[in-house]
């Protein structure tokens, strides 16, 4: 399983470090490359584990912030 650092934002616009685990098993067509937000299983933020809401949104439980993923 690949995990990578990156940034993400949250609601109050500040950046925080991150890790990200990618998905397995990812088939991606010729012309359509994944963004690195749809190709992640889910994050890890101060050791809680956040998966993706359907807007492509981390939603944490402990400190009740929203992250998203900065695009490199």
């Amino acid at each position: 399983m690949d995990i990578i650092d990156i940034k993400i934002k949250d609601q109050f616009d500040q950046i925080h470090d991150a890790k990200a685990q990618l998905k397995k098993n990812l088939v991606e067509h010729e012309n359509e490359s994944l963004k690195l937000s749809q190709r992640i299983e889910h994050i890890i933020v101060d050791n809680e584990v956040i998966l993706p809401t359907t807007e492509l949104l981390f939603e944490s439980e402990q400190n009740e912030k929203i992250y998203r993923v900065i695009e490199e």
